[in-house]
């Protein structure tokens, strides 16, 4: 029975469902739009039923860490809780929260029942997906096709990016242009800072795909196909409008290449090291012919702008407007999903008055106290840097992992960093496409210290 579920169709069609969620995911508008979300959550939700199937039928518990899974758990425990005693829901047409009967009228509850409900079965899904993720990981040949998978998303999402600028496409191919859109969407993303930040987790990633392709020596097909894709991206990374997210592109970049050049250097001989060079040139030669053609000439004229701008940006108006509501988020906050519902009432009440409609606040973490409170935000932190300190340890102590373990794991600390930073000046954590990587990502973390007992 266990050979069945391992390689039958329950868990191997589980694992393929969601790796094909994973490609699709970015391609759905970064699944932002309403449809996306739901066809997103509902691949995840065939995804997670087939594979806790798989383990009833196997009878055991989820290769996955018990501080993963008592993490989640407590995640899990306060965000439902929230909706099963919320004492509102919020009419958006009028402005004003009608009441609901709650369990605990006295207890702490969302502010609006379904937007909690709706956002907590994506994180339920979310969090589902890094466990198994924690667990597809252990096997050697779901972490290659893994990594082909995000390659896969990634490559198609910048080159398809690329496509749209060298054509000098003033909306998505098949949308109608707005007179402000031409510099605020990329490839089927409709703000330009998400499509970053979906490239800056996808470009160390991709990179070290290429790096190992190139290091086993394999045929020239596929290292031209890998080190290709980890050019387009990075390329894409930099044609893309968004300032944030060219800096922190440019880190990542700069960190790759002065952690790969004494490795390639040892891995090449003296007599190829003069190839190395010259297929250098030639990369630098082919990127700034790319470069002229994708127009890359439009971010950089964004930069001079950043002057002027830079100062008058509402988000900073927004961010001091939410620090100060954070003293009633209290223990628990408002509940998940629910910064859109709440922020206004403290946007009218602010001094001057901060206009505009905010779904999102340019701010992962002062959101996520609004709606988790301090003690949600805390299980959140300990499961996001939780699992990159121990990722960090895990790779520090490696002993008997394969170059294909050791390449990807610190190309996926890079990019979570990348996020992290990300976080504070934007909403990157808040897009399901980015979401579902980031939960991914931490479920390599998480399941990276059973490589060594593999």
């Amino acid at each position: 029975m266990s050979y069945l579920t391992e390689r039958g169709s329950l868990r191997g069609l589980a694992r393929w469902v969601f790796l094909g969620t994973l490609v699709v995911a970015p391609w759905l508008y970064g699944s932002t739009t309403a449809l996306g979300i739901a066809l997103v959550d509902g691949m995840l939700g065939v995804a997670l039923t087939l594979w806790v199937a798989s383990l009833l039928v196997d009878r055991h518990c989820p290769r996955a860490p018990r501080a993963l899974l008592m993490i989640a758990g407590v995640i899990l425990l306060q965000g439902w809780w929230m909706v099963l005693n919320a004492h509102a829901i919020y009419d958006s047409t009028y402005g004003v929260f009608a009441p609901v009967r709650s369990f605990l009228p006295m207890a702490a509850g969302s502010a609006d029942y379904i937007l909690s409900y709706t956002w907590m079965l994506r994180a339920t899904a979310l969090l589902g997906a890094a466990c198994l993720v924690a667990e597809l990981v252990q096997r050697p040949v779901w972490l290659a096709r893994f990594w082909c998978a995000i390659a896969v998303a990634g490559g198609s999402i910048a080159l398809f990016g690329l496509i749209q600028k060298g054509t000098g496409a003033r909306m998505i191919f098949w949308q109608s242009a707005q007179p402000r859109d031409s510099d605020y969407f990329f490839a089927t993303y409709y703000y330009h800072a998400n499509a970053g930040a979906f490239l800056n987790l996808v470009v160390p990633v991709i990179a070290g795909f290429a790096i190992w392709t190139v290091a086993r020596r394999t045929g020239p097909t596929a290292r031209t196909v890998s080190v290709t894709t980890a050019f387009l991206v990075i390329i894409g990374v930099f044609s893309n409008t968004s300032r944030v997210a060219q800096v922190i592109g440019a880190l990542i970049v700069i960190t790759l290449v002065v952690a790969v050049i004494r490795p390639a250097a040892r891995l090449f001989g003296r007599s190829e090291k003069g190839g190395m060079l010259l297929a250098a040139v030639l990369v630098l030669v082919a990127g700034l012919a790319v470069a002229q053609a994708v127009r890359l000439d439009r971010p950089i004229m964004r930069w001079r702008q950043i002057v002027k701008q830079l100062p008058a940006d509402d988000r900073w108006s927004a961010d001091r407007v939410a620090l100060a509501a954070t003293r009633d988020a209290r223990l628990f906050g408002f509940g998940s999903g629910t910064f859109r519902a709440v922020f206004p009432h403290y946007q009218e009440e602010s001094a001057p008055p901060l206009g505009g409609i905010w779904r999102f606040l340019h701010n992962d973490y002062l959101q996520t106290v609004l709606e988790w409170g301090w003690l949600g935000s805390a299980a959140i932190g300990a499961l996001f840097f939780g699992g990159i300190g121990l990722g960090i340890r895990n790779y520090v102590r490696a002993e008997g992992w394969s170059t294909r373990q050791r390449i990807l794991l610190p190309c996926i600390l890079l990019a979570l960093c990348g996020v992290a930073i990300h976080g504070a000046v934007d909403f990157p954590l808040q897009i399901l496409s980015i979401q579902l990587l980031v939960a991914s990502y931490l479920g390599v973390c998480w399941g990276s210290g059973a490589w060594k007992r593999s």
